[in-house]
């Protein structure tokens, strides 16, 4: 049998309570409480010395594009460029260096800090013969090359698909950016990633995780081509999968899936089957989110990128065979419609633990609907300080006085489970306790509407234990105590003893997966 013994700080157990030491045996807690009683336990066992910091239970990433992230650790960034032109001299740089016929691919760019969206002709410059797609930072707009729209078949012609948007000129001509449903056009042509890459991507995405704290993840990725289960699998099977994966089923695959038998929670400690992700909106970034009133200074009010009715089929059809849904819902009119399509299942189908992705903006008179359906905000506390300046710009003061609603959501019974929508923003959870709390971004003088903040064991809680419970894991995770699977992060110091100013700047000394140290940096 394995044993360790942790020891030298403080156990958060995560149920209210605190420990000196905890015992894990066989990849479960086995004890934790007071040191003398703990080590009395503990026999041979091996020891870490916490050196003084803090061993909370394994953050979670419930929301979290894993492959696209991964993949775009090695593509073109240009999420830094705030200005046009520099994002252009990255991208010549970039696209120098690819051999001949490779795709530009990967971007993060974000045209609110452009003043303006660019254009293919501008793209045309600096990628010469190569084909290029580079995705908004926020995921939800695509901006081709005119290479890339002629291998797509975008021309004045093409139909506009429902729920999105190709730009055009006062020509009619594409002038080389797609929103939505329409990204479509483009992500199907991208050459798909060999097998060899995508272990590659999964290896690194691992490690890095766990330098990060990550212990688990639902990966909601869009993939088009082949799934990435099977590589995940493959680590598996070697041995090397060290983070507890569910796998999402995107929406487009539903008939597939339910072809398959596939449902939410089933596989084994280390592989699952995920929810079902279903796009309701766009989002702020890209001023897709859809919306009951215009954004400001405008008549715009979103994209709706599916219809009401047939959310609510799908929605139905997917709980009748035992698959919950994940509905990326960001505006005000899209959570409500998303709200409304999930109510029935609540009877139909209690079981299942349905979530709402992101839930930026929420009709005061919606707020209450998630604690009394027993539906999951899933949501992302960095987005409200990253985006603050966004929403206050296209939303108004009035809106984004109820934006973010943590809180609200919180104090009317709603469940919280909390991700990074990396790479969208950093996967850092500890970036996300931060920002839960303090409603503002590192350097930051003033918290924005600091009302909506939780205190620091409720965000802890909702990457944890929140996240837990809405895999349908409470009773194997999320909690240190005793019977519960080891798994847990480590750091340096003990936020409830460090200024909130310092918390971004603490360091994760450890990550324990199954009661088996993955990552160490500083332990004894």
């Amino acid at each position: 049998m394995s044993a360790i013994l942790f020891d030298g700080g403080r156990i958060h157990v995560g149920d209210g309570t605190s420990g000196e030491a905890l015992l894990a045996r066989d990849g479960r807690v086995a004890a934790v409480g007071q040191r003398d009683d703990v080590r009395r336990e503990a026999g041979r066992a091996e020891v870490v010395d916490l050196r003084g910091g803090v061993m909370v239970p394994g953050w979670f990433d419930a929301h979290v594009h894993f492959v696209w992230w991964a993949q775009q650790m090695s593509r073109l960034d240009i999420a830094d460029r705030t200005t046009l032109e520099d994002a252009l001299d990255r991208i010549a740089s970039y696209a120098r260096g690819l051999p001949e016929g490779a795709w530009v691919l990967g971007g993060r760019f974000d045209k609110n800090n452009w003043g303006r969206w660019p254009t293919a002709a501008e793209l045309d410059r600096v990628t010469a013969d190569h084909p290029a797609v580079l995705r908004s930072r926020d995921g939800h707009s695509r901006w081709l090359n005119s290479a890339a729209m002629v291998r797509a078949g975008i021309t004045r012609d093409t139909a506009l698909p429902e729920g999105g948007a190709i730009f055009r000129d006062d020509r009619g001509e594409a002038t080389g950016v797609l929103q939505e449903n329409a990204n479509r056009l483009a992500d199907a042509v991208i050459p798909p990633p060999t097998d060899d890459q995508m272990l590659a991507d999964a290896r690194r995405g691992q490690t890095e995780s766990w330098r990060r704290g990550i212990t688990g993840l639902e990966d909601l990725d869009q993939f088009l081509g082949r799934s990435p289960v099977a590589v995940l699998a493959r680590m598996r099977d070697a041995g090397e999968l060290g983070l507890r994966v569910y796998m999402g089923i995107p929406h487009a695959r539903l008939a597939d899936a339910l072809e398959q038998g596939m449902r939410t929670g089933e596989g084994d400690e280390w592989l699952r089957t995920g929810h079902l992700k279903i796009f309701t909106d766009g989002a702020l970034g890209s001023q897709t989110a859809a919306l009951d009133e215009p954004y400001e200074g405008s008549r715009d009010r979103g994209i709706l990128t599916v219809e009401p009715g047939q959310l609510a089929d799908d929605i139905a059809v997917a709980a009748a065979s035992g698959i919950a849904v994940a509905i990326h819902a960001i505006g005000d009119r899209a959570v409500h419609v998303a709200l409304d399509a999930i109510e029935p299942t609540r009877t139909s189908a209690p079981q299942l633990r349905q979530k709402i992705e992101h839930v930026q903006l929420v009709r005061a008179d919606d707020l209450s609907r998630f604690g009394a359906l027993g539906i999951v905000a899933s949501m992302q506390p960095i987005h409200a300080t990253s985006d603050r300046d966004l929403a206050d710009r296209f939303w108004g003061p009035e809106r984004t006085a109820g934006a973010y609603p943590w809180r609200h959501i919180a104090e009317r019974g709603g469940r919280l489970a909390f991700g990074s929508d990396a790479p969208v923003e950093p996967i850092d959870p500890l970036l996300g306790i931060h920002a839960a709390v303090t409603r503002k971004r590192p350097g930051d003088a003033d918290r924005w509407h600091p009302e909506q903040a939780l205190e620091l064991g409720e965000a802890i809680a909702a990457y944890t234990s929140g996240a837990a419970y809405a895999m349908g894991a409470e009773h194997e995770r999320g909690t240190l105590g005793v019977g519960m699977r080891c798994d847990a992060t480590i750091l340096a110091r003990d936020l409830a003893a460090v200024p909130v100013d310092e918390w971004p700047a603490v360091t994760v000394t450890g990550t324990v997966v199954g009661g088996e140290i993955v990552h160490s940096s500083g332990l004894g």
